[in-house]
């Protein structure tokens, strides 16, 4: 086999995500693409957890439809994913043979004549090694040697974790690996029909989409990052906590969410590259002073990493459905920009994007992320990471500039004025969220309120005529065309390519770049097209009321795939979806 699609369920201390990033950092070690999807329930502490990993010799733009193997550490944990983990037909299930839950109760479907094996991961641990708690590192070892995945490599990734600060543990992983493995070896048959074979290529990066945004910031120059911890965001927090004060920047956990968004705001106005993060219900609580940010011109990136809502929602899972938020919140007509991550690499860009836009045309600019690319561990090709480089710059008053006429808020022809910084000689004037002349004196008149608005707004047909924001996948010639944003993009580009093999003409078109709607792109991107479909993880469709609202170039059949997040969208659903509309039926 080429690829293989495997999960691990257990409690949320049998250490199932640590197997799974070995598994994930092992495959890329040896150049083969990797995918890891973690899943845990809403508590703080404890719970179940499991994690899902795609390994692949070609590159891997979705978890996966259906489980190849399955291994369980304990059935009662298992029940908690039955509705995010499907194994495919003849699917090998492995479980710890401590759990005497009988076969006939456990929750896989007899039609899916599941091949059932009973290891003793916790016998072995306990027995062999005197640690229970290695009882990961025994699975890792069954399935490397059941599976073929490249056990050197996975050695090499507990050595990199354990062998500098605690030699002793990394003694035991690998010895629970060779265990794991050599149980195989002596109790199991050939024959399982799940082996890798694939060749990998050079070794590859494996990162989380948070990581990949925090370290695009970074590379972008961000000097200041203010936030409050959130899930599913607060990776990025700890990540620039650690990383950032090593390039000279600064980072404050902050004692709320509108105190994070005010201080960033203040850094900005002082000249540093700013940024703050959160997710939905911390994004309507800075609302207010993002609209600050709005009208005093101050460049600003917000990040959001959707999860499921409304209110507190399901906090670690995923949707699409504050796309409204971003585009509509705060009140009054507050010019700001959209952007959306589609996987892990385009997290770093993404970044690096919104920087340049917000200190370019001074607004605020939201990253719109969600749980689904944010938490996911995926190999990346550092060359496409560093592909798309910004001069990012502000404009600067010049010295003529300066002085007793200094007009902050000048009005130009693309709506962008000199910005002074403090310390800068002349440069000083007013500044609040009132409304406001060109010098930043507060004003009440209607007359100005109408000048102004029309000023702040003139920036956003230009940024909507900003290159390389519109990503284009399928046949040029297509009948159908798939828009999809965000995360959704892996799903719908796999699917795409599904049809066109079964003969169907169709191309997928996954903007970046949401608000304001890059038109002309669009149009170029639809041309020829008789059809399009609109598939988004939002209950009530934003993405396609948004686009029959702000875009009057969709094809006159234009249909609508949507439901509520909680799991992300998978490949055979959308599939259908593009076959009904394009007139086909779907293959098996």
């Amino acid at each position: 086999m080429q690829e293989v699609v495997l999960a691990i369920a257990g409690s949320g201390g049998d250490g199932v995500i640590t197997a799974g990033d070995f598994i994930t950092k092992s495959a890329a070690r040896k150049g083969l693409y990797a995918f890891m999807l973690k899943s845990y329930g809403p508590q703080i502490r404890g719970g179940e957890s499991s994690a899902r990993i795609r390994v692949s010799a070609e590159p891997i733009y979705s978890q996966g439809d259906y489980v190849d193997v399955l291994a369980v550490f304990s059935w009662k944990d298992f029940k908690r994913f039955t509705d995010e983990i499907e194994v495919r037909e003849n699917a090998v299930v492995l479980y710890d043979d401590a759990d005497k839950t009988p076969l006939e109760a456990v929750p896989i479907p007899p039609e899916k004549k599941a091949r059932f094996v009973g290891v003793p991961f916790k016998r072995l641990a306990s027995e062999e090694l005197k640690v229970p708690l290695a009882k990961n590192m025994v699975l890792l070892g069954v399935l490397a040697r059941l599976l073929n995945l490249p056990i050197d490599a996975l050695k090499d990734s507990v050595m990199q974790k354990f062998g500098r600060k605690r030699p002793e543990a990394a003694e035991v992983n690998i010895k629970a690996i060779d265990l794991g493995a050599r149980w195989v070896e002596e109790n199991l048959p050939e024959g399982i029909p799940y082996r890798l074979e694939a060749e990998g290529g050079e070794p590859k990066l494996v990162m989380t989409g948070n990581d990949a945004l925090a370290f695009g910031a970074i590379h972008a120059g961000v000097k200041f990052y203010s936030g409050y911890p959130i899930t599913p965001a607060s990776p990025i927090l700890e990540f620039l906590a650690r990383e950032l004060p090593r390039f000279g920047g600064a980072v404050i956990q902050t004692e709320d969410e509108l105190a994070a968004a005010a201080m960033a705001i203040g850094a900005s106005w002082a000249g540093a590259r700013a940024m703050t993060a959160s997710s939905g219900p911390g994004i309507s609580l800075k609302q207010e002073a993002i609209g600050l940010a709005a009208m005093a011109e101050i460049p600003l990136v917000v990040v959001n990493v959707q999860r499921t809502g409304p209110s507190t929602g399901i906090p670690s899972k995923t949707e699409q459905a504050d796309l409204f938020q971003a585009i509509g919140g705060t009140h009054g007509d507050a010019p700001r920009v959209v952007l959306a991550p589609a996987d892990v690499e385009d997290n770093f860009q993404v970044a690096v994007e919104a920087f340049y836009l917000a200190e370019k045309y001074q607004l605020p600019v939201y990253i719109l992320s969600d749980q689904f690319v944010a938490e996911r561990s995926e190999t990346v090709d550092e060359a496409v990471l560093f592909a798309r480089e910004r001069a990012i710059a502000r404009k600067l008053p010049s010295e003529a500039e300066l002085g007793e006429e200094y007009a902050r808020y000048k009005l130009t022809e693309d709506g962008v004025s000199p910005m002074a910084v403090p310390g800068m000689k002349g440069g000083q004037h007013y500044i609040s969220g009132l409304e406001h002349n060109e010098k930043g004196w507060p004003s009440s008149s209607g007359t100005l309120h109408q000048v102004m608005s029309e000023k702040r707004a003139r920036k956003l047909p230009l940024i909507a005529e900003e290159a390389g924001f519109v990503r284009i996948y399928g046949d040029g010639d297509a009948e159908l065309a798939v828009l999809a944003w965000g995360s959704s993009k892996g799903a719908v580009r796999e699917a795409v390519e599904r049809a066109r093999k079964q003969g169907m003409k169709v191309k997928a078109i996954v903007p970046q770049l949401l608000f304001p709607v890059p038109a002309r792109a669009l149009d170029e991107a639809l041309k020829g097209v008789e059809r399009a479909l609109v598939v988004e993880l939002s209950f009530t469709a934003q993405f396609y009321r948004y686009l029959r609202a702000f875009y009057d170039g969709l094809p006159k059949e234009t249909y609508s795939y949507a439901r509520a997040g909680g799991n992300p969208l998978r490949v055979d659903e959308v599939l259908a979806a593009i076959a009904e509309h394009y007139g086909k039926k779907v293959e098996a």
